[in-house]
């Protein structure tokens, strides 16, 4: 009797171990979950914005366009807008004259590929109603417009603006007058919907007294200086280097840090010409700052002298318009 108890102790043992077992291996984790590699990569489609089509493309060329002719008159912008349409950007630019007798404007729209803008001059203009000045324009940055600024001219009443162009743009010009002495004239600027913008180094952002550099175009890919033009705003000397290239790139390779002297030196290593540097050896500025022009073959420098200590400076770079931008804090 006792034998046959212990034995059915040990069958009751066995049997629940084997139970617990089972359980342990059919239990399963919820937050367990195994995915099958379908082998497959998701891919991301990026779809370009619709900008429409121009319904008349055979009036949008890179030709020069002139309205009027000298005159004598004096006039004022009153307003310059921009919209966008069906295919292209619309740049409208309001322009009035109190003057008995006032004839149109004279105002020219002539394309400047090298430089990558549309120039618009416009002559006799005594007052300035628009919101465009040197320092603040209108951003598009769409069908390779870049936007439209003011630029920096010595020409007497004269006002010259350019709208920066990525590719060839083609664009037409419209004009027209209202009763009261006001003209209207519209330059649409066809959008570029198939350009894909390169890669660019625009340099650096901030202000520093540390070495700065540019990595872009050299010599052999045809980098230039075609001219230069400065100003001086809240403290702030700007000299501006415009350049271009052969190549999509149009911003050519520059690095810029001050020497033992603190003279702010800006090289450029290798260009395939430089126009600037045949103009003279030295660039006088305010403030009694200098510039020493010398070019050795393909290097050209510039040596700003009369800064007074390491300033903080900037060197960066745009497209359209293509400049070689020094920022100096005086």
């Amino acid at each position: 009797m006792f034998l046959y108890l212990v034995v059915l102790f040990l069958s009751t043992l066995l049997l629940t171990g084997c139970t617990k077992k089972e359980e342990v291996v059919e239990e399963e984790n919820p937050d367990s979950v195994v995915k099958e590699d379908s082998g497959e990569e998701e891919k991301v489609v990026i779809e370009k914005e619709d900008l429409g089509y121009v319904s008349n493309p055979e009036d949008f060329k890179n030709e020069k366009q002139v309205f009027g002719q000298s005159n004598e008159f004096e006039y004022t912008v009153e307003s310059i807008k921009d919209g966008s349409q069906s295919g292209y950007h619309d740049f409208e630019f309001v322009i009035s004259s109190t003057e008995e007798g006032a004839t149109t404007p004279f105002f020219t729209v002539e394309p400047v590929l090298t430089k990558g803008v549309v120039r618009v001059t416009i002559k006799n203009v005594v007052g300035d109603n628009s919101d465009i000045t040197h320092t603040k324009g209108i951003v598009v940055e769409k069908g390779a417009i870049t936007g439209i600024s003011r630029i920096v001219t010595s020409l007497e009443n004269t006002r010259i603006y350019e709208i920066g162009v990525l590719a060839s743009n083609g664009f037409f010009v419209e004009q027209t007058q209202d009763s009261d002495g006001t003209w209207i004239f519209s330059v649409k600027v066809e959008y570029d919907s198939e350009y894909t913008k390169p890669t660019v180094d625009y340099g650096s952002t901030d202000f520093s007294s540390d070495e700065q550099s540019i990595e872009g175009m050299v010599s052999a890919d045809g980098a230039k200086i075609t001219t230069y033009s400065y100003s001086v705003s809240g403290g702030v000397l700007r000299f501006v280097f415009d350049v271009a290239s052969g190549a999509s790139n149009p911003i050519p390779s520059v690095s810029a840090s001050y020497d033992s002297g603190n003279s702010l030196v800006v090289t450029f290593e290798s260009l395939a010409s430089d126009k600037v540097s045949t103009w003279g050896k030295s660039i006088a500025l305010p403030g009694w700052v200098s510039i020493a022009v010398s070019r050795t073959g393909e290097s050209s420098v510039y040596q700003f002298n009369g800064v007074s200590g390491a300033k903080p400076f900037k060197l960066s770079a745009t497209q359209s318009p293509n400049q070689v931008i020094v920022e100096i804090k005086l």
